[in-house]
């Protein structure tokens, strides 16, 4: 069975609704187990709270590994997340977390491998390490695929077929898995955490009810809630992605940082070609295409041709460090952690770049690699 660590999302978790005032506490154990391969010393143990929210900035304990194995085991009043943090000799801390469900009254086995790690232990858990193990071996030739249609310049059209309908089988396996297995907790909220199936879904149409109204009604309700925010975020950005279509005029946006405001129509509509970058200093596919940016920057600024940065929910000195890590040497619009300018394009991935014509047209969006240098010179007349 393999999980894959998970590093810690930026940003809370929606609130779920408050735990039962009857509910009585219980203890959750973990007895850990590490690879004869791995060298964790210790773990800093981080638990949630009742809302699924959970805070990185101290540990609730930190437990040490002794023969390869190490225990913890807390009381607890509701199910919610914990995360392990491996410690390595020198007391250096991993950028990567175990993480799982925490169940009150439950044991969780967790052996820890070089990369992923194994759960099984008390009833939620077996059912967990069960339908882990099925998942697996209904994805690995979806896996196998992806692999070689990546490697691929131009992909296969044959493995392609293949990889879709090897895929549409695997799901049907595994929602097949869900229906049968559909009381079993630990079973229901893999498959939740897997993400395979939407959350109403699962919960009003597959999982048994028992499970959306019992223990795990705060989790049930906090997924419900995020994904409703999701699907009403992808409506309002779907608006805003036709009324910015190519054709259509700029919309016009603004932010504030260090006392000073700046405007997209500072650049835009001044009777330059301007090629908008939404980008973040964290994003890896966004510092991918700066080198495609400073080069066309380079080659077509003499030739009406300005670049523009916009950071998306980034930190401004992680912005300016990136900047300067990357030899940006184009203008930037940034802010603490704003998110406006991609709001107002409608924008839901980065990096998303835009042409815009002289007098603020969108001449074309969503352009990567290639396609940047491409597009301008076909506007430009090259």
């Amino acid at each position: 069975m393999n999980k894959l660590f998970n590093y810690l999302m930026c940003g809370a978790l929606s609130a779920g609704l408050l735990a039962s005032c009857t509910q009585k506490s219980k203890t959750f154990v973990v007895e850990g187990f590490v690879d004869e391969a791995i060298t964790d010393s210790a773990y800093n143990v981080f638990i949630g709270n009742e809302k699924f929210n959970i805070s990185m900035e101290k540990p609730v304990e930190v437990v040490v590994v002794k023969d390869k194995k190490f225990h913890f085991e807390t009381k607890a009043d509701y199910p919610t997340y914990i995360y392990l943090q491996a410690i390595f000799p020198g007391n250096i801390p991993c950028q990567a977390y175990v993480n799982f469900i925490l169940v009150p009254g439950e044991t969780a086995k967790v052996t820890v491998h070089n990369g992923y790690f194994d759960l099984e232990g008390s009833e939620f858990y077996q059912s967990w390490h069960q339908f882990d193990e099925f998942y697996d071996q209904s994805t690995v030739r979806i896996s196998e695929l992806s692999r070689q249609l990546q490697s691929q310049e131009t992909p296969d059209e044959e493995l392609l077929k293949e990889y879709f309908a090897v895929r549409d089988s695997a799901l049907d396996n595994l929602m097949g898995y869900v229906k049968q297995h559909n009381n079993e907790e630990g079973a229901v909220i893999y498959a939740s955490m897997r993400g395979f199936v939407r959350y109403n879904v699962l919960f009003d149409s597959i999982a048994d009810p028992v499970i959306k109204n019992g223990v795990f009604k705060n989790y049930v309700n906090m997924l419900l809630e995020s994904e409703a925010e999701s699907i009403k975020r992808q409506a309002e950005a779907a608006e805003k992605q036709k009324a910015t279509a190519v054709g259509a005029m700029f919309t016009d946006f603004e932010v504030e940082y260090d006392g000073k405001t700046q405007k997209l129509s500072d650049y835009v509509g001044k009777g330059q070609y301007v090629l908008v970058d939404f980008w973040a200093s964290w994003c890896g596919p966004c510092r991918q295409e700066i080198p495609n940016l400073i080069n066309v920057y380079n080659s077509y600024k003499d030739k009406n041709l300005n670049v523009l940065g916009v950071t998306v929910s980034d930190r401004v000195e992680d912005t300016k460090r990136a900047i300067e890590e990357l030899g940006i040497n184009y203008p930037q619009i940034m802010a603490e952690q704003s998110s406006v300018g991609a709001d107002a394009y409608g924008v839901l991935g980065i990096p998303h770049i835009i042409l815009f014509g002289p007098d603020g047209t969108i001449l074309a969006r969503d352009l990567r690699g290639e396609m940047i240098e491409a597009a301008v010179k076909q506007h430009l007349g090259l």
